[in-house]
């Protein structure tokens, strides 16, 4: 039992040993105004991450995300909480080309309504360019997304609506994603 036990704390020490911890995270803010209207659309959100490094090929992690709208007298608030997955399966020096897969729950408001939430899959290419022993520079770029919304939010142009939804689709060239990760 004692080699077990001894066994084990080897084996949690060589991982930790070998294993990083890192933050990132992302902040938006967007106003949208329609010609000859005089309603405008602002959304926000923050986006913190954290991930651990378990060798030089795989990450895990958990992304976050607060966001928000509101347009006249309407509004509305979401939470999202996602693990994911990150394997590298290119890297050259500082660079580094990665596929990162999250399963993503969201949870959303809208003003004078009940509370809903939807489930998300996404899987999505990425770069990482190492700035410093600490910094480094990701970007990620569409993806193939899954997602499944009971009570669906629309911002539309007048207002927010809810319809259920299932959103099954391929990002590219759009939804380009920057942030900084610090790496512990």
């Amino acid at each position: 039992m004692k080699k077990v036990l001894f066994a084990i704390a080897a084996l949690a020490t060589c991982m930790s040993a070998s294993a990083q911890l890192w933050v990132s995270g992302g902040l938006n803010i967007d106003n949208t105004s329609n010609w000859g209207d005089d309603k405008s659309l602002t959304e926000w959100g923050i986006t913190p991450s954290v991930g651990y490094a378990l060798d030089d090929a795989l990450e895990v992690g958990l992304n976050f995300g607060l966001s928000g709208a509101s347009k006249d007298n309407n509004s509305y608030f979401k939470f999202k909480v996602a693990p994911f997955a990150r394997y590298t399966f290119l890297s050259e020096g500082d660079f580094s080309m990665f596929l990162e897969c999250e399963v993503g729950y969201e949870n959303y408001k809208i003003k004078d309504q009940d509370a809903d939430w939807s489930f998300n899959t996404n899987i999505q290419p990425g770069v990482k360019y190492v700035l410093t022993d600490n910094f480094a520079m990701v970007a990620k770029l569409g993806g193939l997304y899954y997602q499944h919304n009971p009570g669906a939010y629309s911002a539309g142009n007048y207002g927010f609506s809810t319809s259920t939804q299932n959103k099954f689709g391929l990002n590219i060239g759009t939804n380009l994603q920057f942030s900084l990760v610090y790496s512990f």
